[in-house]
């Protein structure tokens, strides 16, 4: 089959699978839209604030810089040669977070992965890359570490299996990591068409650095966390900072749910259904989610006009 032949079927390939992901993501909405009164949900809308929904975007900014931070930290944690400089790396995390929120195929872990690739040396974009993908696997792990925490600390009604899953998804989370950490060790056993992939993907020389970045996981996830409760507080007085933190993050795992663009509608829909599982009105748990969704939209339109402003430095360095 030649190189012709499979570019109309791969471009197929990627006009059904945004086909599904925005199907999957309306009839979510959809449903969403049924649960509650127009009015009651006007109602909920209208004890919302300019000022509580500012500070929630500005939080969720602080959070993209803890990230940049991390990934940096990962970046020596795996033996970089050149590490970027942190504004840089905000800037390029801005604008993954505003790829990473399109319903588009192009994902903005690998954009970032690819614009830095230059700090690996020459051929250095799978290193990269996968440190990028390491560093989505650290936020994954601060929020399977909360909300287990809180499972064990303080249960909430309806989440009485979220333990044992979270340290399911903590054990899938570690694997990760170590395959790829000591890949290069073993690359010489696989066979040939792995051999040269695994002797590519970095190896971890720097245990603290890497340390360092798995504790500002756990403050991105907060931050989070701190940025719905802001948002809720005032639809939803009786929501705690402890009930936050043991929903928000379960909530927000629905964003690697695979078929919807960035987990929307999916993140919506576990929102709602688990604090209403706790006693908030249908009305109140949707009006705070999708104001939150519409923080997170903020965050990604900067990121979206950072890359319209700075168009090279989210491109790819030139190199093999």
């Amino acid at each position: 089959m030649t190189n012709t032949d499979t570019k109309p079927r791969s471009a197929t390939r990627a006009r059904v699978v945004l086909a599904l992901k925005l199907g999957v993501t309306c009839a979510v909405f959809a449903y969403l839209a049924t649960l509650v009164p127009r009015d009651a949900l006007a109602k909920a809308f209208g004890r919302a604030t300019l000022s509580h929904f500012a500070a929630s975007v500005v939080i969720a900014l602080i959070a993209i810089g803890v990230g940049a931070a991390r990934w940096g930290a990962l970046v020596e944690a795996y033996g970089a040669p050149r590490k970027p400089p942190f504004v840089r790396l905000c800037r390029l995390y801005l604008i993954g977070f505003f790829y990473n929120s399109l319903p588009g195929a192009v994902g903005g872990d690998v954009v970032r992965g690819l614009a830095t690739r230059e700090s690996f040396g020459a051929g250095g974009g799978t290193a990269a890359v996968a440190v990028v993908l390491v560093e989505r696997v650290l936020g994954l792990t601060g929020l399977l570490c909360i909300t287990a925490t809180m499972a064990l600390l303080r249960p909430v009604h309806g989440t009485v299996d979220v333990l044992p899953w979270s340290l399911l998804g903590l054990a899938a989370a570690v694997c990760a990591v170590l395959g790829v950490s000591f890949a290069h060790r073993v690359a010489p056993r696989l066979p040939a068409f792995a051999r040269t992939f695994a002797a590519r993907l970095p190896a971890l020389t720097r245990p603290g650095a890497f340390a360092v970045a798995l504790l500002l996981s756990f403050g991105t996830q907060a931050l989070v966390a701190l940025g719905a409760h802001i948002i809720l507080t005032e639809i939803a007085p009786a929501v705690t900072i402890a009930d936050s933190l043991a929903l928000v993050p379960l909530a927000s795992a629905a964003a690697y749910f695979p078929l919807t663009p960035g987990g929307a509608g999916a993140r919506e829909g576990a929102f709602v259904a688990l604090f209403s599982a706790i006693g908030v009105a249908r009305e109140d748990a949707l009006a705070a989610s999708l104001l939150i969704l519409a923080a997170n939209l903020v965050v990604a339109a900067l990121g979206g006009a950072l890359q319209l402003a700075t168009p090279r430095d989210a491109a790819p360095a030139q190199g093999p």
